[in-house]
């Protein structure tokens, strides 16, 4: 009698946990709407990689009209599934309905093999623990090509051919080798170094800095981007190894230090101007194309920054080429025809 009774007792416990149970192991509904990088390929080295993920909060399950402090889990794995990145994120709270945005901003340097990367992001109720349930996931690829011992070779074989063009006095040779030569070595030096991410750091707040003066809300991201408005909501500019300025300033710096006219005091003079001068030239360049984009939206990108931002920066440094070395060497030479040494 009480061993049936104690059976049927703990039957009726099981029943209940089981029917009780669901509505309080329900875990969080959402999902991710969208996951991308900024772009599929990356083939330059310390390019920055900015990774957009945004969802939205469906369903509660019971456990209250509120989400807190759920988080993205980024990883990024490579083709032998080997983990070479990695970033979490804490999300402001959810209401069921309730949409958000979040980015990730990298650079290939983390990725020093040619190939195809997975992206993938999880997200989790951290309700219990952390990171807590998973509530849902996606995934992604892109390629990237980092790898910075190729311009380190070029480097090496342009200073070769440099040095042997001086030993035969091929001097046109030597002045447009040895250019090219110093261009690689110091790309290489500031891949190689990180002082490249420093860098497009300090320009992604520069814009930031620069857009809030002229009235545009305008948000730094660590470590290379920035977030501005535009009609539809809202865009992030990830300033890349291209969008830095440090090809432009490497190209200028080693024409002036083959420049066989001047000295080198005058050559570190006019360095220092055309730096500076190239680095500001860059910037108006990106908030034109920040201002296009913030008038007439996403779908005016390939626009502002392909066509119209391309020829803005172009058109100052023609300028600052035709003041700081043009000019001065046409000078020279009518001087040299004036006084017969030509």
């Amino acid at each position: 009698m009480y061993k049936r009774l104690l059976i049927v007792s703990l039957m009726a416990v099981a029943i209940s946990f089981l029917l009780v149970t669901p509505i309080f192991a329900a875990e969080y509904g959402g999902i991710i709407t969208n996951l991308a990088p900024d772009k599929a390929s990356y083939p330059n080295p310390g390019e920055t990689i900015t990774i957009t993920c945004q969802g939205r909060f469906t369903n509660a399950q019971g456990h209250g009209k509120t989400l807190d402090d759920s988080q993205i889990v980024y990883t990024i794995t490579d083709g032998g599934g080997n983990v070479v990145g990695t970033h979490t994120a804490t999300l402001d709270p959810l209401e069921v309905g309730d949409s958000f945005t979040d980015t990730w901003v990298t650079t290939n340097t983390n990725f020093p093999t040619e190939g195809s990367y997975t992206i993938t992001a999880k997200w989790y109720d951290g309700t219990n623990h952390n990171p807590g349930h998973l509530i849902t996931s996606s995934s992604t690829s892109f390629t990237s090509i980092p790898s910075p011992w190729i311009i380190v070779v070029i480097a090496g074989i342009t200073m070769t051919i440099a040095a042997f063009a001086r030993k035969r006095r091929w001097w046109l040779s030597y002045y447009l080798v040895g250019s090219v030569s110093v261009v690689a070595l110091l790309m290489s030096f500031f891949v190689l170094t990180g002082y490249d991410s420093y860098i497009m750091s300090i320009e992604a707040q520069s814009m930031a800095y620069v857009a809030s003066i002229l009235g545009m809300s305008s948000q730094y991201l660590a470590p290379n981007a920035f977030l501005f408005p535009d009609p539809a909501g809202w865009s992030i500019f990830g300033i890349g190894l291209e969008c830095s300025s440090i090809i432009e300033i490497s190209v200028f710096v080693a024409l002036l230090l083959f420049y066989p006219s001047y000295s080198w005091k005058t050559k570190l003079k006019y360095a220092t101007i055309g730096v500076v001068a190239t680095y500001l030239a860059n910037i108006i360049r990106i908030l034109s194309i920040v201002a296009i984009v913030a008038v007439f939206g996403k779908t005016s990108v390939y626009l502002a920054h392909a066509i119209i931002g391309k020829l803005i920066f172009f058109v100052l440094i023609v300028i600052l080429y035709w003041y700081l070395l043009t000019k001065p060497t046409m000078n020279t030479v009518r001087k040299n025809i004036k006084s017969g040494k030509f």
